[in-house]
């Protein structure tokens, strides 16, 4: 649901890890040599960097895949493979996609902000006449973050995905959740090994990944493209400046800072939401979307632990209606473009610029 709603950091925005279906056929291969065989991954100029930055730990840190040794299982080969016969599910849209567009102005500037979704099923129309004007007109595009290359990831990054001390994520849970836990990993692309190194928060995003893809019907993240990388696509075609909101490192930091008890809640959510069919809620949620309804979108958020929303929302959106604030200052036209789930509720962007004497007005 965080990642749906844009409300997880979409840190890197429109950036894709490749994982090609003869190598999703052998994932059962565990330990060091699968470790070795994410090596060989092909990996594309665009990544999504939560994604790239957990399977980084694995490539550079093979110790939480050796602290276990099962016997590793016999490969599937593609041919066989469930999972290589994934179709896109279709798409049905009886409806003009519109969605929600504000504008923060003053005499010589003006901020359009849009909501977005970070991952969206294949075929999925979300383009509205206003947010091509808008595109059209905008000096500038601005993200949560912005990666500009594959090199370009933070070199602390993959180092805050990982526990100091691997520990297998079957003992993380209550003894009642690990059956559902191991089906879920199971149906994913990392064999259950990989996740002994990882911090509860970042396996509970690798398996709420997963679950979203198998739910739109594609293997590959490249298939579900956001709405960031296509703006990406049409900004860096027309020669136009593209920047960043925010530091992903400092996000990250944030989720590490998170109680285990907290970073557990999520985790289980995960297993929850990838357990059952996740297309009916995903797609009532990108129709919402694409909709205009924006605060409807907020009921999704409602349940989250405190802890998490302070994390992921409130103090995020407290840090950008600072930024937006300062960046009235310089004269121009600007797009910026976030998670649809920082623009709704009592604790949205807007709110909190309207707080301060700020006046956002819609525009779609």
């Amino acid at each position: 649901m965080l990642i749906r709603l844009g409300a997880w950091p979409a840190t890197g925005q429109g950036k894709h890890l490749r994982l090609t279906q003869e190598r999703r056929g052998s994932r059962d291969r565990v330990g060091l040599d699968r470790v070795r065989e994410m090596n060989t991954m092909s990996l594309r100029s665009k990544w999504k960097l939560p994604i790239i930055w957990c399977a980084s730990l694995l490539m550079i840190s093979p110790a939480p895949v050796q602290a276990i040794e099962p016997a590793a299982k016999p490969a599937i080969s593609a041919q066989s493979s469930p999972q290589a016969e994934a179709q896109p599910s279709p798409v049905v849209q009886d409806y003009e996609p519109r969605p929600a567009l504000w504008l923060l102005e003053d005499a010589d500037t003006k901020i359009y902000i849009l909501g977005t979704i970070h991952v969206l099923p294949p075929g999925f129309r979300w383009r509205s006449p206003a947010i091509d004007r808008v595109i059209e007109r905008a000096d500038e595009l601005v993200l949560e973050t912005y990666q500009e290359g594959e090199d370009d990831v933070p070199p602390e990054a993959p180092g805050l995905f990982a526990l100091e001390t691997p520990r297998p994520i079957l003992d993380r849970v209550p003894a009642d959740k690990r059956d559902a836990l191991a089906k879920v990993i199971e149906a994913g692309p990392l064999p259950i090994e990989a996740y002994a190194g990882l911090r509860t928060w970042a396996a509970a995003l690798m398996i709420g990944m997963a679950g979203i893809l198998e739910g739109y019907g594609v293997d590959d993240p490249d298939d579900a493209p956001g709405v960031e990388e296509r703006l990406e696509a049409d900004f860096e075609a027309a020669g136009k400046p593209i920047g960043q909101i925010e530091d992903p490192v400092d996000v990250l930091k944030s989720l590490n800072a998170l109680p285990e008890e907290t970073q557990l809640e999520l985790l289980l959510s995960s297993v929850d939401e990838a357990g059952a069919d996740p297309a009916p809620q995903a797609s009532e949620d990108h129709d919402i979307w694409a909709q205009g309804r924006a605060e409807a979108l907020a009921d999704s958020l409602e349940d989250l632990p405190p802890a998490l929303f302070d994390a992921l929302v409130r103090r995020r959106n407290a840090a950008w209606t600072e930024w937006l604030a300062q960046r009235l200052e310089k004269p121009g036209t600007m797009l910026l473009a976030v998670g649809a789930g920082h623009l709704a509720g009592p604790s949205s962007v807007q709110k909190m610029l309207e707080a301060r004497g700020l006046p956002v007005k819609r525009v779609d």
